[in-house]
């Protein structure tokens, strides 16, 4: 019986170390993800725009070459639960051209999809926490 239990907790071991090496999805593989936060989390992780280890962080540009999105975050409390907060991504568009993009909590999988006018804004709720104000963010340019 502990022979059995030590191999299965072995394989578990094994299995969780397997899962946690995935392969990169292409949207993944074509940029970098840009990093933000809301609250008392740091400040956007800011990375040079040149080639490393083999991805390039693309962004859509100005004629000027300053990024065409500005995206941030905010907690957003209800009104009849105030202990429940709204993650809402902010993003601006300062170029002529409609931009796509992916927002996701910082190191997972939970995302959704936003698609940004010309010269426009858009807001959209990430996700709904309760009592979870600071949250951190990244996002992937659609090219």
């Amino acid at each position: 019986m502990i022979r059995i239990g030590i191999a299965l907790a072995f394989f578990l071991a094994a299995a969780g170390s397997a899962a946690a090496q995935r392969d990169p999805t292409p949207f993944e593989a074509l940029s970098g993800p840009t990093v933000g936060g809301s609250g008392a989390t740091p400040k956007p992780e800011t990375r040079p725009f040149a080639a490393a280890a083999g991805t390039e962080l693309l962004r859509h540009r100005s004629f000027t070459g300053r990024p065409c999105l500005d995206v941030g975050g905010y907690a957003r409390p209800h009104h009849i639960d105030v202990s429940l907060y709204d993650h809402v991504i902010s993003a601006v568009n300062g170029c002529p051209q409609r931009i796509e993009l992916r927002v996701c909590y910082y190191r997972t999988q939970d995302c959704i999809p936003m698609e940004v006018p010309g010269n426009g804004h858009k807001e959209a709720i990430l996700g709904t926490l309760p009592s979870t104000k600071d949250f951190r963010f990244e996002f992937r340019e659609k090219f």
